[in-house]
């Protein structure tokens, strides 16, 4: 499978470094090609070249920018270059402007994952790897077991290739928590992620859902 990943920071590379590993051919997108040419060495395989050429390159296009560039970004890749591909939304709507921690910058019913699928009306929007650090999106395996990732978005069969991308990753348990409206759970989910980071300065904690 052909991936493009808009996005050059620590999200889009481990991103990156998973499909490579699992067998696909990707290409990163970005404003400053230059400033990959180190990492590129250290991952065979992978392309860098404009947001356009990343969205134009995926049969799937992750978005992995922070969300102040987000929207900028996708109009650079192109929606015709993204119509009605799956899209795998990895942002979360965070306000750096005064400092650390971030603040919560969307409201309910108008979270990134749904202001996402509306910018992109014929794709196929999927939130999902977002309320982890990157460190553990892939091979997600802790000292105390494995985590559970939360995925929402409103075409089943789009779920579907997420999951089983998530499980080539090494996610043992995809839930899907609904339609892209859940995205803002989702998102909430990612600030209490990092609430407990900054309250116990601990960063590679993650979420199980458990059954009784």
């Amino acid at each position: 499978m052909k991936v493009g990943i808009l996005g050059s920071g620590t999200v889009a590379k481990q991103i990156a470094s998973g499909f490579i590993n699992a067998g696909h051919q990707v290409k990163l997108g970005t404003r400053d090609a230059e400033k990959l040419k180190e990492w590129q060495k250290s991952i065979p395989g992978v392309t860098v070249g404009s947001f356009s050429d990343a969205a134009s390159f995926g049969e799937v296009v992750a978005i992995a920018t922070l969300w102040s560039g987000t929207e900028n970004a996708l109009r650079l890749a192109g929606i015709e270059n993204i119509k009605s591909k799956i899209v795998i939304d990895i942002t979360n709507p965070l306000d750096f402007s005064s400092g650390v921690p971030p603040k919560f910058s969307v409201t309910y019913g108008n979270s990134a994952g749904e202001q996402i699928q509306n910018w992109l009306k014929d794709s196929k929007v999927v939130k999902a790897f977002n309320t982890v650090s990157a460190s553990i999106m892939i091979n997600p395996k802790l000292e105390e077991g494995n985590p559970d990732l939360l995925i929402a978005g409103n075409d089943l069969d789009a779920k579907k290739v997420v999951t089983e991308i998530a499980k080539s990753f090494g996610w043992q348990n995809v839930i899907d928590m609904g339609d892209i409206k859940q995205a803002f759970w989702l998102e909430t989910f990612a600030m209490l992620w990092i609430e407990f980071g900054f309250k116990y300065n601990h960063w590679t904690h993650a979420f199980k859902l458990l059954y009784k």
